[in-house]
């Protein structure tokens, strides 16, 4: 009898309030959008204007060194990240597959963009941009086409063009549809906007704190790390937990 209440008191609890998928959570996708905004900003400042989230100002660069600047072989770096973009692409579409136990793959990525992100926060100014700039457009690709989706709303944490699309799209629709829905998904759609903007306003605000303290800027890449850490353990427990829920429904 105690076992079909926990049921029953299971089942209007989803009624209620819907579950989503640690990594289809608020909390969750606002924070990747944060280090989103924080890596554009990271690489623009750092490494050469390069913007490696996303390679639409990539082609534009590499097309005006190409055309107006007559400079080609500058023009030709900028192949370097949308080739590292193009693999990071390639292996979310293969490597999930190979990962369906104890961890998963959405915790295994958030190990291995910490691992990375260590790693780069390390290096001196010395070393060559495309060592920063290769690893940063990887991990936006793979965090891209990994998270997805934001209680179950399709979004991006890693750039904000489409996501303001969809928000209008959801402004014009307001009078045709389910006003509460697209109300919801419109909010969605500017946080994530909101915590983009953070995370490259706070970038850019390390960076100058720690060069005006005589230290590398390089080093403000640790705030993600930090961020990191705590989005890493909710998805690995929490895991457990939502699969735990859903055998029992």
């Amino acid at each position: 009898m105690s076992e079909q209440l926990r049921l029953m008191k299971r089942a209007y609890a989803r009624a209620q309030k819907k579950l989503y998928p640690a990594h289809e959570q608020f909390k969750i996708c606002m924070a990747l959008a944060f280090i989103g905004g924080f890596l554009e900003s990271y690489t623009y400042l750092l490494k050469g204007n390069i913007f490696a989230n996303a390679q639409t100002g990539n082609f534009a660069l590499m097309a005006m060194d190409f055309a107006y600047y007559k400079e080609p072989v500058k023009a030709l770096y900028y192949l370097i990240p949308m080739s590292a973009y193009v693999l990071g692409i390639l292996l979310t579409v293969q490597l999930p597959k190979r990962f369906n136990g104890r961890i998963s793959w959405y915790t295994l990525f958030i190990i291995i963009q910490f691992a990375v992100f260590a790693v780069v926060g390390s290096l001196p100014d010395s070393v060559p941009y495309s060592v920063t700039t290769v690893s940063v457009s990887f991990l936006c690709a793979m965090q891209y086409n990994t998270f997805k989706t934001c209680r179950g709303v399709v979004m991006s944490t890693v750039f904000c063009t489409n996501n303001l699309r969809q928000f209008a799209i959801a402004a014009a629709q307001s009078r045709h549809e389910d006003k509460n829905a697209l109300l919801s998904r419109g909010i969605l759609y500017i946080a994530n906007i909101m915590f983009f903007v953070f995370g490259a306003a706070a970038s850019g605000l390390i960076i100058r704190l720690l060069r005006d303290n005589g230290m590398e800027g390089g080093h403000a890449i640790w705030l993600c790390c930090i961020i990191l850490i705590p989005v890493g353990l909710h998805m690995h427990f929490y895991r457990g937990q939502y699969e735990g829920d859903r055998r029992r429904s």
